[in-house]
């Protein structure tokens, strides 16, 4: 049985982010998540600020994932914490990405998302063109966030539309990441 090259990516990506939460999990364990957390809150607000740029800029080169460091951040700040700067950079991030497209056009654009990821643009921008409701906005953006901003700067859709969607949006993809993630992070690394 072939695997179509879709699906081998599909798998690619699932077994790279099993390995990453992997070596985290072990990471974690054996600095111990409450000596990891100590360290997290005698930088005091360095901590907070690195996270929140390192997070955005994970979401304006679009080939990288800020999933996974949502998914740390609530294991390392809390829960509560971390969702108020994994959303502070979404929106930073995400907004960037808008304006980029918006300011700079398709070719800048390319070179942050990838060549590899061109075609799942085009495909955003062509549904895009077709509907131009915040509601089509907020229900594609789960899907990549990233992606779907760099997109949406190429059409003509006004930047406050855009915003309502990726407020509504990074509402719900941070919660999954944030409060399951690293719930189920937290079961991993938590002494036996």
């Amino acid at each position: 049985m072939r695997l179509t090259s879709k699906l081998q990516k599909i798998l690619l990506a699932i077994s790279f982010v099993a390995i990453f939460y992997l070596i985290l999990a072990l990471a974690l364990q054996t600095i111990g998540l409450g000596n990891a957390q100590l360290l997290v809150k005698k930088t005091g607000a360095w901590a907070p600020i690195v996270f929140v740029l390192l997070c955005a800029a994970s979401l304006i080169i679009a080939p990288l994932s800020g999933s996974s460091l949502f998914v740390v951040g609530g294991t390392l700040f809390g829960k509560h914490d971390a969702f108020l700067l994994s959303y502070i950079a979404s929106i930073i991030g995400c907004s960037t990405n808008f304006w980029i497209s918006r300011k700079l056009g398709r070719k800048v654009a390319q070179r942050f998302i990838g060549k590899a990821n061109l075609k799942e643009l085009d495909q955003f921008i062509g549904k895009l063109k077709s509907s131009r409701s915040i509601l089509y906005m907020i229900v594609i953006m789960p899907l990549s966030q990233d992606i779907v901003s760099y997109a949406i700067g190429l059409t003509k859709i006004k930047y406050t539309y855009f915003l309502i969607a990726l407020i509504v949006s990074s509402t719900i993809v941070i919660s999954g990441y944030v409060y399951i993630g690293s719930s189920l992070l937290e079961l991993f690394v938590q002494p036996k």
